[in-house]
């Protein structure tokens, strides 16, 4: 299996700005701060709550409208500037993994579509963006077709995120963040590529192995990449039916829904 051609695309955009790639496992916090104005901060007990008082004790009002959940991750974006919270207690494998999802989500649903619209309508445009000023009728017909996000955009990685997502929740920019993450952290051709000569019935377990030791993703990520890169007898399934993903549709240049802001949305 063969990522989506957006996926190997912006991973190797991200690279390319950064300026050099990181050898696994990729910590990805020094590649981030050279190529992104992306924050990386650690609490302990990462809750909606916390993250709440944080920004509060720095004069930055952007509530969390949402119940206080337990939290692997949150990224809180606006004014072309992002803050990825991670919890600080979580094993070095779960943080390597929330922040590449965290940084997927950036890339992906904010940062990406940003540039193309300023591309599309010029620097103004930011203010509309930003929140600061309602936009004009062509802007907001642009705004609309690019799905752009006015004035804050939060997502939140809650901790039931370890395990498969709930089919009610699940939408498509968490899959797109999700292979996004494993691309920046495990590049898929490196990795089919390792487990080439691998006989088909061991190959999933090869992978999976192998994402673990070399690359360093945590043990549930490892098994959900392994299942995308080998799949099993049924390999003409879609992706989204090997990931049990089938009720949601993509449209060839990416995600037709986006998510929503309670446990895991924008």
């Amino acid at each position: 299996m063969t990522m989506p051609l957006w996926v190997t695309e912006t991973a190797e955009l991200f690279w390319a700005t950064v300026g050099e790639r990181e050898d696994p496992p990729r910590d990805l916090r020094v590649s981030i701060a050279k190529a992104l104005p992306l924050s990386i901060v650690l609490l302990p007990r990462l809750r909606v709550s916390t993250i709440d008082a944080w920004l509060r004790q720095r004069g930055i009002m952007c509530s969390i409208a949402v119940e206080d959940l337990s939290l692997r991750g949150c990224l809180i974006a606006r004014y072309g500037h992002g803050i990825v919270f991670l919890e600080g207690q979580d094993p070095v494998d779960e943080q390597r993994f929330s922040l590449a999802h965290e940084l997927a989500h950036f890339l992906r649903h904010y940062w990406l579509p940003r540039q193309h619209l300023v591309m599309q309508l010029g620097p103004a445009v930011l203010d509309v963006l930003d929140g600061d000023r309602l936009p004009t009728h062509e802007e907001r017909v642009h705004a609309l077709l690019a799905r752009v996000r006015v004035g804050y955009f939060i997502h939140l990685m809650n901790r039931s995120r370890d395990s498969w997502p709930d089919r009610a929740t699940t939408t498509a920019a968490e899959l797109e963040a999700d292979l996004l993450a494993f691309e920046l952290l495990a590049p898929s051709r490196e990795v089919i590529r390792a487990i080439s000569d691998v006989s088909d019935g061991d190959r999933r377990s090869v992978a999976t192995h192998h994402l673990r030791t070399k690359y360093g993703l945590p043990d549930k990520a490892a098994e959900r990449y392994a299942c995308i890169l080998c799949p099993g007898p049924s390999g003409g399934h879609s992706l989204l039916h090997r990931l049990g993903l089938a009720h949601v549709e993509l449209s060839a240049s990416g995600a037709e829904e986006k998510m929503q802001a309670t446990g895991g949305g924008e």
